[in-house]
């Protein structure tokens, strides 16, 4: 009877283990940065560090020293490609202090009121050979600020790429994976304006978000992007005879993970 009552209770401990390990609250540990990182939009350096979320459709890696978290986000997956290019990503640092100190890094910007003709070729691109590929390219080099917001989306702040905030940030598309890098100041930093208020070996929040696509782009790009498939849109017969269109934008990124900061051995 003891034996079963521990069986039960290993059992009861893996599963809990398991679950809280799967999950969006789920505790990663930050490795200490023990080689340089280079933030230029490559994962060759994260090769020991990526976890593949398999329901998320990205790969994660964090790591640190005492003075910067360096992050690194990599997916194959073309609707959040698509949606982080197009309608903007933001990274939410939230320290286990609370929403005081809470600020967000969106990048890349959304690609705001393009040309209807322009998004239409976008979405007939989008599924040809090669077409991605092209897209993505063509969107990663508007890319060259990154705005910086406070817990309620107000914009503190309005950077370039090259800035002496010690924020560095870097998008690549290499072999059809899309590569977004970061690094960002920890609390040690008095120097600069936009830090992590947490510290080596202590957790932190860290949350990501697509936004939703506006209506109008949407109906813009869902007329070529239909006719793909994939799951961007679909084509519906209407009363009259002809194809009229109804477009379901895809669900937007919303994934938080807790993140606890290594601490130098």
């Amino acid at each position: 009877m003891k034996i079963k009552n521990i069986l039960l209770v290993l059992v009861t401990v893996s599963a809990f283990s398991f679950f809280t390990s799967c999950g969006s609250s789920a505790v990663v540990q930050s490795a200490w940065r023990s080689s340089e990182i280079k933030i230029d939009g490559n994962f060759t350096d994260w090769q020991n560090h990526l976890k593949l979320l398999t329901d998320q459709k990205i790969s994660l890696g964090f790591t640190n020293d005492d003075k910067f978290l360096y992050m690194c986000l990599v997916t194959e997956d073309r609707t959040k490609i698509m949606q982080m290019t197009r309608d903007g990503f933001i990274t939410w640092f939230i320290p286990s202090g609370g929403s005081d100190n809470t600020f967000g890094i969106k990048y890349p910007l959304p690609y705001k009121n393009p040309p209807r003709e322009q998004m239409q070729n976008i979405g007939r691109e989008m599924f040809q050979q090669g077409g991605l590929d092209k897209i993505v390219n063509m969107l990663l080099e508007k890319q060259n600020e990154i705005q910086i917001l406070n817990f309620d989306k107000y914009s503190l702040s309005l950077l370039p790429i090259e800035n002496q905030d010690g924020i560095k940030a870097k998008l690549g598309y290499v072999d059809g994976k899309f590569v977004y890098e970061l690094q960002v100041p920890l609390a040690v930093h008095s120097d600069y304006a936009f830090q992590i208020a947490s510290m080596p070996g202590e957790n932190l929040q860290i949350k990501f978000e697509t936004e939703q696509a506006e209506a109008a782009a949407g109906r813009g790009a869902g007329a070529g992007m239909a006719q793909g498939g994939g799951g961007m849109g679909e084509m519906r017969q209407g009363a009259g005879g002809g194809n009229m269109q109804r477009f379901q934008m895809p669900e937007p990124l919303n994934y938080s993970t807790e993140v606890k900061l290594a601490q130098q051995k």
